[in-house]
């Protein structure tokens, strides 16, 4: 069991999903459930199909290049997420789905005039699912794809959609106490400490202990995110923004 791809998969993928289900669940607490759905159902399925292609095509590309790929990918998703939250930590602010007004928030305007389906709600949360399952699929693919270890990169998955479902429905009012931020910025900084180190390999760059080098960037990445927090809350409200 490789359990640094099993905890880069939940890590990286619970945020995502979480995100999913609270905007399904207001969507349908909002009176269209079947658009809710149907939508969901729909966004999964497109970004699923272009993922199994995705990963077949990629599976015929020579390694070093492969390498190159996925470590460029996984340190774009990763230190996006890094500068994401290391913001958020200094300024207090929270994700925006994990506000009870999460449509408003995430800029959702919902068509409250039709009677019956409502097409263009059923487009709204199709779009919403796709974009947020299509950083997944590229997450866990290229996770799968640099170790080949498929079976810890799903498991991961699968079971990050599973919590996010329980506590969206089940434990909706306690979201507020949830630690988003600290969890996506321990993905975002797993995600760049691998794509490092793919990447270094892809150009040939000798790392001294081999794997366990990423536990070194792990290291490296999270002393420096400590550091930016530090230095950007004694920063004036401008430089923080």
């Amino acid at each position: 069991m490789n359990w640094t791809i099993f905890l880069a998969a939940l890590g990286s993928t619970s945020i995502e999903f979480l995100e999913v289900v609270a905007i399904a669940y207001a969507i349908g607490s909002s009176g269209y459930v079947q658009e809710a759905l149907w939508g969901s159902l729909v966004g999964l399925i497109v970004v699923l199909a272009g993922a199994i292609t995705l990963g077949t095509g990629l599976q015929s590309l020579p390694l070093q290049p492969l390498q190159i790929l996925i470590g460029a990918l996984l340190l774009w998703f990763g230190w996006r997420w890094v500068q994401k939250s290391v913001r958020r930590l200094a300024t207090g602010k929270r994700a925006g789905w994990i506000d009870d007004h999460i449509l408003e928030k995430e800029g959702i305007t919902l068509d409250e005039e039709s009677l019956g389906f409502s097409k263009l709600n059923f487009l709204i949360m199709t779009k919403s699912v796709a974009l947020e399952a299509l950083e997944i699929v590229v997450i866990v693919t290229t996770l799968g794809l640099a170790t080949s270890d498929w079976y810890e990169a799903l498991t991961g998955t699968a079971l990050a959609l599973l919590l996010s479902l329980v506590m969206v429905i089940s434990l909706h009012q306690y979201l507020v106490k949830l630690p988003e931020v600290l969890i996506k910025l321990g993905a975002g900084i797993m995600l760049s400490a691998m794509g490092t180190f793919w990447l270094g390999e892809g150009i040939e760059l000798e790392f001294p202990f081999d794997e366990f080098s990423i536990l070194i960037l792990i290291t490296l990445y999270s002393l420096t995110a400590a550091i930016s927090v530090y230095w950007l809350k004694n920063q004036p409200d401008s430089m923080r923004n």
